[in-house]
């Protein structure tokens, strides 16, 4: 008798050889390693109302790593938290640096697979026009060209200081990071990230921990998508001790099922890299 292999294991045995270095969320859900990711996905969480009336901020832009992207919002929004995925406005550039940036930038981030980018996902609302001390929670994705890009921007840098001062949970993951260290909250604290980072971290003042997830106050870090479980965990226990700004708004124990929020669809495949 032939034994049967699963639904993502046959998606991956259908693709053709990936063109470009990539990272593969069917190859990567389908690990037994990542059991506790593909059932963030799969899975209806324990208690569907654990968020209600928190708010999560997601920074991010052009080149955020998707599967952390996405995992991270599907796994809020499925807790009942309110999240918003606020992004810088479309930039543009003067000719001589040759700088292309398409239309779909107005309202939409690019995604990436590691190298290979990926698609195009809706964002809520603009950076420049967001407050840190409206949420609960600010969480900073990876990505290389991501968070490398945030960091040179005083809005992003900005705001999760706004959101630190005011007493915030703050969270960073893969190269995420490297937000966190430019803003100056990760100085003296326990940190970990994307391993290369390492050297970023402790020149900026942290203790560098090879853990899939750190907390140190009100700061969470994890260190790459194999750790997305572990991270939002991480920001649940906070979140768990943490008051809420309206008191009036307990977790709900329970949702019915015709309630339960519906997937999300909002993520766009390109074929073509950003600019042709």
């Amino acid at each position: 008798m032939t034994e049967a292999i699963s639904p993502l294991r046959a998606l991956l045995n259908v693709e053709a050889s990936t063109p470009l270095p990539r990272l593969s969320s069917a190859m990567m859900l389908d690990a037994p390693e990542n059991r506790e990711i593909r059932d963030i996905w799969l899975l209806p969480p324990d208690n569907p109302g654990l968020h209600a009336g928190r708010k999560v901020a997601v920074i991010a832009t052009d080149g955020v790593e998707e599967i952390e992207l996405t995992t991270v919002m599907h796994y809020f929004r499925s807790c009942s938290a309110q999240l918003d995925l606020i992004a810088p406005k479309k930039p543009s550039y003067p000719d001589y640096l040759g700088l292309q940036v398409p239309a779909i930038r107005e309202t939409h981030i690019l995604t990436i697979n590691f190298v290979a980018t990926s698609g195009w996902i809706r964002f809520d609302r603009h950076l420049e026009d967001a407050a840190a001390q409206d949420y609960d929670v600010v969480i900073v994705p990876g990505g290389v060209w991501n968070p490398d890009t945030l960091r040179g921007d005083a809005n992003a840098i900005g705001f999760v200081q706004a959101a630190a001062a005011a007493g915030k949970i703050v969270a960073a993951i893969c190269h995420g990071p490297w937000v966190l260290s430019d803003a100056g909250l990760t100085r003296g604290k326990r940190a970990t990230g994307w391993w290369s980072i390492k050297p970023d971290l402790e020149n900026a003042g942290a203790t560098f921990v090879d853990e899939p997830a750190v907390t140190d106050g009100m700061i969470v870090t994890a260190r790459a998508p194999i750790d997305l479980a572990a991270f939002v965990h991480a920001i649940d226990h906070l979140l768990d001790v943490t008051p809420r700004r309206d008191q009036s708004l307990k977790p709900r124990l329970d949702v019915p099922s015709g309630l339960k929020p519906a997937p999300r669809s909002d993520v766009h495949r390109v074929s073509q890299p950003l600019g042709e």
